[in-house]
Order: C-alpha cells, then sequence, then structure tokens
C-alpha cells in the first residue's frame, strides 16, 4: 500500500490516540484562561491559590472526558461513572494549574526555534514518526516532509467542510508538543537531584541475584514464656499508652444517619416492556423473520448460537430443552427480564450433562459423625418409602442456596462437582437416589433428575425490565421531598414516619469510603462542612440516590485510656514477655564463642528450635520468615560464620548465623548495571515526583464548590 494511503487510512486512529494527550495537557494549551483568568461571568466551581474554576468551563472538560470514554467503550457514560469523571477532572485541573504555577515560578518556556529543531532534526517526534514508514519499516524523511508542507493534504475535515482542518490540527498538535517539552523540563528541574548511587546499584543487585545460608533460632515470646509468668500492672498500661501515642491517634470523623432510595422499575416499566415482548411474540407467530424480529427490537442481530445444558438460566433451561426444534418459545419472564427464544436446530454433543438434585449433612465442628450417618441413612429409608425428596431438602440439607430450591442444583458436565459427588451422579439413572456420599463436604443424598448430551441452536430476543427516565425522576423527587420534610422535622422521625429504613455510618475525611454506599468523595466533602443536624440533598449512589445527615462530629485527637484499657492489656503483656525473653537470649548468646556453631544453642536451651534455611536472596521471601526488614537488615550484616547479637522482632527475639553467601560476581553486575540503574533511577524520580505532587496540594488554598452544582 502506498505509504501516502497508509497515512490518510490510519490519520484518524493517529488523532484519537493524540486526542487522549491533548485531553491531558489541555490546561495549559489554553493556558490559565481556561480557569477564570479572562474575568468572564460565569458561576465558581472552586479555586485553586485564589485562580477562579468557573462551572462552564469545567463541565465542558468533563463533557470531552465522557466522550472520550463513549469513543473508547461505545456506551454514554452512566450517573455514577460521571461522579468518577468529575472527580478525575477536578483532581487533573488541581494538579495542572499547581504545575503550571511552578512552571511560571521557574520560568521555563519553548522557543519556536526548539520546537522546529525537533520536529525537523534527526528524530522527530515518536508518535508522528510512526505514522510515515513504509512496509519494511524504514521511515520515509521526504514523505514527512512534505507532510509539514502540506498537512491539508494528507489530514482532512471528516466532514468535508474545513479546508484548512489539516493546517489547524497540526498547529493544535504544536501546542501539544510544547507542553510536552515545557513538561519534561520541569521534571529535568524537580529531578535534578535525584541520584542512583554505586553502592545502591550493588545493593540492588546483590538482593536479587546472591543467595544466602543461614542458621536461625528464633525466641518466641508467645512459646517460651507462658501469660501466667508475667504481671501486667495499670502502671504497665498506661507505660504502653504514652510511649505508643501515635498509634491511638484519631482523625477527625463524623457519623452519619441516611435513607437510600434505590431504582427498581415500576409496574409502568414492567408493562412497556411486557408489551414489547407481546408484540414480537405476535410477529413471530405471524411468520416475521426471527433473526430480523432480535434485530428490530434490540437493535443487535442474533443469528443464532449453540447451547448445551447449565449456560442457560434454570428457567429458560427447563423450557428451551423441552420444545421441538423449530418452535419459538415464550414470551418466558425471568429475574432479568422478558425472553422470546426460537430453536434453529438440535444436535448430539459430545459431553452428558446430568440434573440433579441433593440434600448435604456437613460434618459440622464437634458434631458425632455416627449421628450424621444415621440421620442420613433414615432419610433414604423415608425417601425409598415416598416421602418428597423436595420437601426433605428443604428441612435437613445445610446446602442453603440448593436446599431453598428443595435440593436442586442444577445441570452440570463433567469436571463440574467434587469427584465423589460427580461419579455417584453420573452412574445413577434418572429418578434413581443413591447416597448416603461422602466428600469433604459432608454427606451427599443425590437425587438424578434427567440426563441429556442434546445442544441446541437458539436465536434469543432478550428485553430487559429497566428502569425508565420517568421513574428515576420520580425516585429523585420523592428523595428531595423527603429531604425537604427531614429539615423541617427530624431525620430519624421523619423516616420512620415515611416507614424509611435508616442506615448508620461512620466516615473519615481522608477515606471518603461510605460504610453501605462505596466511595463518594462528594458525600464526605459535604458531611466535613456540615454541622450536626444538616440534611443533605439527595445524591446519586450506584443505582439510586442517598439523603444523609450528619448525627455526630468527633474531632481529631487521641483516645482516651478509658476506652483502650482492655485492648492495651495483651499489647503490653506482650511486650514485657517480649523484654523477657530478650533477656533469656542475651544469656544464650553470652554463652555462645567466636567459631561456634549456632545449632549450640538447642544444647543451652532446648525450647529454642534452630533452624537451617538454605539458598535464598534478600530481595525474596525468606522461608519460615517472610520479608521482615530486622532479619533481612542483620544477614546482610554479617560474614560468613558470623553470629548476630541478638536482635529484638514483633514475636520476641531471634539469633543468626550466616553460613554462607554466594560471591559477587562482577561480570554479570556489569552486563546487568545500566538496566538496574534505569529501574531503580525511575522507581527513585516517581517517587520523588509524587512526593513533590502531594507536597503541592497539601500546602495549596484549594476551594472545592462542587457540592453546589452536582449531587
Amino acid at each position: 500500500m502506498p505509504i501516502m494511503t497508509r497515512m490518510r487510512d490510519s490519520m484518524p486512529y493517529v488523532l484519537f490516540g493524540l486526542l487522549i494527550a491533548f485531553i491531558i495537557t489541555i490546561v495549559f494549551e489554553w493556558g490559565m484562561d481556561y480557569l477564570g483568568m479572562s474575568g468572564g461571568q460565569s458561576d465558581v466551581i472552586g479555586s485553586v491559590n485564589g485562580t477562579q474554576i468557573k462551572y462552564t468551563q469545567f463541565t465542558e472538560l468533563v463533557k470531552q472526558f465522557a466522550d472520550n470514554q463513549k469513543a473508547q467503550t461505545g456506551t454514554e457514560p452512566d450517573e455514577n461513572q460521571m461522579v468518577q469523571i468529575r472527580e478525575q477532572v477536578w483532581d487533573n485541573l488541581v494538579t495542572q494549574h499547581l504545575v503550571e504555577e511552578e512552571v511560571q515560578r521557574l520560568g521555563l518556556a519553548v522557543t519556536d526555534q526548539e520546537l522546529v529543531d525537533w520536529v525537523r532534526g534527526d528524530n522527530p517526534p515518536e508518535d508522528l514518526k510512526r505514522n510515515f514508514v513504509d512496509s519494511t519499516g524504514q521511515f520515509r524523511r521526504e514523505v514527512f516532509e512534505q507532510f509539514l508542507a502540506n498537512p491539508n493534504q494528507f489530514i482532512q475535515d471528516p466532514e468535508g467542510r474545513d479546508a484548512e482542518f489539516g493546517t489547524k490540527w497540526l498547529k493544535q498538535y504544536e501546542g501539544n508538543l510544547r507542553q510536552r517539552r515545557v513538561q519534561e523540563k520541569l521534571q529535568s528541574v524537580i529531578l535534578a537531584s535525584v541520584r542512583v548511587t554505586e553502592g545502591e546499584l550493588q545493593q540492588r543487585y546483590n538482593d536479587q541475584t546472591r543467595r544466602y545460608s543461614v542458621l536461625y533460632a528464633p525466641f518466641d515470646a508467645g512459646v517460651l514464656v507462658p501469660d501466667a509468668d508475667v504481671q501486667v500492672s495499670d502502671a504497665d498500661i498506661k507505660a504502653y499508652y504514652d510511649e505508643n501515642l501515635d498509634q491511638y491517634k484519631v482523625e477527625p470523623t463524623r457519623k452519619l444517619q441516611y435513607v437510600l432510595f434505590l431504582e427498581k422499575p415500576s409496574a409502568s416499566d414492567t408493562s412497556m416492556r411486557k408489551q414489547d415482548i407481546d408484540d414480537a411474540a405476535k410477529k413471530a407467530a405471524e411468520g416475521a423473520d426471527f433473526v430480523e424480529l432480535v434485530n428490530t427490537f434490540t437493535g443487535k442481530p442474533d443469528s443464532g448460537a449453540w447451547f448445551r445444558h447449565g449456560e442457560l438460566s434454570a428457567v429458560l433451561d427447563g423450557v428451551v430443552f423441552g420444545a421441538p426444534k423449530g418452535s419459538v418459545v415464550g414470551p418466558v419472564q425471568d429475574q432479568d427480564g422478558y425472553h422470546l427464544v426460537k430453536i434453529l436446530d438440535q444436535r448430539q454433543g459430545s459431553d452428558t450433562y446430568v440434573h440433579a438434585s441433593q440434600i448435604l449433612l456437613p460434618f459440622e465442628q464437634g458434631a458425632d459423625t455416627a449421628q450424621v450417618y444415621a440421620l442420613a441413612r433414615n432419610l433414604m429409608r423415608e425417601i425409598q418409602s415416598g416421602k418428597e425428596f423436595g420437601m426433605l431438602a428443604r428441612q435437613y440439607s445445610k446446602d442453603f442456596g440448593s436446599a431453598q430450591r428443595g435440593g436442586d442444583v442444577g445441570w452440570f458436565g463433567k469436571n463440574r462437582m467434587v469427584p465423589e459427588f460427580e461419579k455417584a451422579a453420573f452412574a445413577a439413572k434418572p429418578g434413581q437416589v443413591v447416597g448416603p456420599v461422602r466428600t469433604p463436604y459432608g454427606l451427599h443424598i443425590i437425587k438424578v433428575l434427567a440426563r441429556d448430551a442434546r445442544e441446541l441452536k437458539l436465536s434469543h430476543l432478550a428485553i430487559k425490565i429497566e428502569t425508565s427516565s420517568q421513574t428515576k425522576n420520580e425516585l429523585f423527587d420523592r428523595a428531595k421531598d423527603f429531604a425537604f420534610n427531614a429539615r423541617e422535622t427530624s431525620f430519624g422521625p421523619e423516616a420512620q414516619q415515611m416507614g424509611f429504613e435508616v442506615k448508620d455510618a461512620q466516615i473519615q475525611e481522608k477515606s471518603a469510603v461510605i460504610p453501605g454506599i462505596g466511595v463518594h468523595q462528594g458525600v464526605t466533602r459535604w458531611a466535613f462542612k456540615a454541622k450536626v443536624g444538616d440534611v443533605s440533598e439527595p445524591y446519586t449512589i450506584p443505582g439510586g440516590y442517598a439523603v444523609l445527615s450528619v448525627a455526630e462530629i468527633k474531632d481529631a485527637g487521641v483516645r482516651p485510656l478509658d476506652e483502650l484499657k482492655d485492648a492495651i492489656r495483651p499489647l503490653a503483656l506482650r511486650e514485657k514477655k517480649i523484654a523477657k525473653v530478650k533477656t533469656m537470649a542475651d544469656e544464650v548468646r553470652a554463652k555462645l564463642a567466636q567459631g561456634d556453631s549456632l545449632r549450640k544453642v538447642a544444647a543451652i536451651n532446648p525450647a529454642v528450635p534452630v533452624q537451617e534455611i538454605p539458598s535464598f536472596t534478600l530481595g525474596g521471601m525468606v522461608p519460615g520468615v517472610g520479608r521482615e526488614p530486622s532479619f533481612l537488615g542483620t544477614v546482610a550484616s554479617l560474614q560468613p560464620g558470623q553470629i548476630s547479637p541478638v536482635v529484638k522482632n514483633t514475636r520476641g527475639a531471634f539469633l543468626v548465623q550466616l553460613l554462607s553467601v554466594s560471591p559477587f560476581d562482577s561480570s554479570a553486575y556489569n552486563m546487568q548495571r545500566d538496566m538496574i540503574k534505569t529501574r531503580l533511577l525511575q522507581e527513585k524520580r516517581n517517587r520523588f515526583f509524587s512526593d513533590w505532587l502531594t507536597s503541592l496540594k497539601e500546602k495549596a488554598d484549594i476551594e472545592d464548590h462542587r457540592d453546589q452544582f452536582f449531587r
């Protein structure tokens, strides 16, 4: 394919890819005017260090993000996704503004000549360059130069109305390049101090490659010191509390009460969908092409697919596999809506499927196994005497999911059940009851209902019963009415009078997690601005709305000792036990001479195990130890044969002796050094830049008034 033709064909994808980068940096491209510096009259949605962000400008950027998501997924974002998009846009705006301030403070800029040298130099921007390669992967400089000279020849307005579309696009892309250069310069300034030392490189290499073998003697306080040997006084508890006050600091919290208004289809919504499915069934009965009907009513063609037992819902499986080839089944109402199915074809499959019911009698902790067997045998006799299996399953089975359905576990094929259950079920005939069959879950009495190897080719018209816009609006109006009335009276009594369930939740400002609702930044922002007794407007949540009230406010502080005594007592006990075991370990260590093996510990104190841990790296998991920093640091500090001093840890104390360590391979290190340096430098830069951004946000004066515009 000629390269110019390929360029024209691929340019829409180029534009789409570049659009994402353009949206991310659009604040810079539009400059401070985008953030409201132009003195426009739009409502203010917030500000960053005194610079206003206007509602109209914010919503325009939200729309661009939403359109971008729709282009990727093919569906409009729902309201809950829009909440997340608005959060993302706000965070991006705040970040971009703070970064722009730093750019201006540092006097960073990009000249036109810099851009010319970049684009026309030996290494043009990669996202542009890759569109000018031939089939062998060679960069076609002459075609690239033609594009720069006349972009309208390569990029044309999709609607065919703007002859200068390519030139305008290139100008827009130029702004994107300019900003990328500014960001590179900013990162260069910020990260100039980030270095990787030779010692850090060798340490990373050592941690990943050098293998250690040790003897390890853990002095476990929980094993070596019985609780009865340690007394914990109130003074000990007080001392522990004073030494660990940081653990008992509490963030400011709010106790909320809330009422949920959850969406569900109304009778009218259900009726409308019933009319649709009845209309489709009527047309099918009149001889209309079923595949065309599916496309007409759902907008999705369905020319048929093969199904086996267990691949449809239990309701559909039962009626579809009971119908003859060529018939139309339905309308059938299932949990998700109405269904109309045509059986296009039928064949015998290679796999057999079994439909069964069961009664499960587990061996519960402390239960008498003989009694469980006796109950199973008694149930078998009752079934054989004519008692209805489903009734007994509902009464005795402990598999509550199937018990509610009379023991029905549905259809299943090979390798779907535990082996013992599967073997018994596949060996039985339809109508036969077998058991008791023992599995890891207990005793099973199994009734085989049917066996079948058929596969059906189905065309499926499914109409979901969904909540209409009118029903959603009515639900929102109910929520608004409740919020209004709750402000006029009182939240709890008003909810009780209207028959609503009131739920409680305690939240922290930094987490934004609302128990029972999920993450909702808007609710958290409102709650920490509101006063006790305030009632919110309805907030959009997954599947409906929530109206909330602040029931209690707690400021930051330290939990009082009286509240914590019972919780601290076992911690203080552990600390005293660790202190005793540390003394015990010191006494053992004093008896070890230079050149001794750590195995001598077992002779000095047989209660202390000594184990050999062979061949591990400091960068991986150590068998029996894990990733304990005190252990890894101690091992790294030892020479072969050396026994460590006593080291305290959270379980007590330990001694470790280094048996061997693989030599430092300088040749392998030199081969990997550049790769290690690149990776380690990038890790440090990412961490440093993230901390820098966090610091900017913590110091900034940020006002967020979105709650006045969005719920």
